[in-house]
């Protein structure tokens, strides 16, 4: 094993040269075959890799986890990602992408040697038994009342992950007359992260604060979604997320952020909101609430089946399989 000194972001420039030396060091070595994940790694890596792809023949395979640009996105993230991934596709032999947007991009403006799309990094449905937890044992340990309804986040406490728009809503609910329902509504959030003292001043704030509770990181998460009467998946960017398709394969009911990953994972649109709208999040929270979910929950269960690990171990062996092949093919001709 080799450590790299990788920083995933870019105001940390002196990081980024010591692992780029290190990368062009390790591509003085005998590689057939390159895999790198993330975008500023896989940048730095394809970049180090470049002049080994030329002459010896090294392939590269990039799996990206959710373009930085996309329809929405900050405008910085298109100045700075795009030009990047751009140029970069060109010392690229296979792109993964891992949701449909994403894909259909990469193959009008990418110029990869091969572009697929995986079905995200896989769930192994194996590892998720709907109904095996103590769901009322699980409700007393976090204080959950009977009267209440617990919706569930799970996710590090980031901007990104966007829990203070589900906690804003919920302030919408209990001070808007207009909103009013007659919810009596619990908020567990499980995950760490620079944000936690911001998400319960802002709790504080709205007057929430016996009905939002911090869990921290949890090992338990899928019992947690079978406690939920409901999960909540906020975030403002994701490429395929794992957090939305455990509950789904614990056949919790989920309402999600109108985003693309989610789209795939939850097609009916009045169980997505915006994002940006807390206002959107909690009629979506009240409208799904006064609904029956068993039908629809049990569609986004089935549909996993096309998202399972074997599917994605598969696909890539295959693709391994080829590529090994192709190097050898030209081995030999070159001997």
């Amino acid at each position: 094993a080799v450590h790299i000194d990788f920083s995933r972001k870019l105001s940390d420039p002196r990081k980024q040269v010591r692992s780029y030396r290190q990368l062009r060091r390790l591509a003085g070595e005998d590689f057939q075959l390159v895999h790198c994940n993330s975008p500023i790694c896989a940048a730095m890596t394809r970049l180090a890799f470049r002049k080994k792809r030329r002459t010896d023949g090294t392939r590269v395979i990039y799996t990206a986890h959710g373009f930085h640009f996309f329809a929405g996105a900050p405008l910085k993230n298109w100045l700075v990602y795009f030009p990047v991934e751009w140029v970069c596709a060109h010392w690229t032999d296979i792109l993964n992408t891992v949701n449909r947007e994403d894909y259909q991009f990469a193959r009008r403006w990418l110029k990869a040697g091969k572009i697929i799309r995986l079905p995200g990094v896989g769930i192994d449905l194996e590892k998720f038994r709907p109904d095996s937890a103590d769901r009322e044992a699980i409700r007393r340990s976090l204080g959950i009342k009977n009267d209440e309804k617990m919706l569930l986040s799970v996710g590090e406490l980031i901007k990104r992950k966007n829990h203070i728009s589900v906690i804003r809503a919920l302030g919408l609910l209990k001070d808007g007359d207009e909103l009013k329902k007659g919810f009596n509504l619990h908020y567990v959030i499980c995950g760490q992260g620079k944000m936690e003292e911001e998400l319960k001043a802002t709790a504080d704030e709205l007057g929430l604060s016996d009905s939002v509770t911090l869990v921290g990181y949890r090992e338990d998460i899928p019992e947690l979604c079978q406690a939920a009467d409901l999960f909540v998946f906020p975030s403002l960017q994701e490429g395929m997320p794992m957090a939305l398709m455990e509950a789904i394969a614990v056949k919790t009911p989920v309402i999600c952020s109108d985003i693309r990953g989610n789209r795939e994972l939850v097609l009916k649109k009045e169980m997505r909101f915006d994002p940006k709208d807390p206002k959107d999040i909690v009629m979506c929270i009240c409208r799904v609430l006064e609904e029956d979910l068993s039908e629809i929950t049990e569609v986004c269960y089935k549909q996993l089946g096309g998202y399972q690990s074997e599917s994605v171990e598969r696909k890539m062996r295959k693709e391994y399989r080829i590529m090994t092949a192709a190097q050898h093919m030209s081995e030999d001709a070159g001997g």
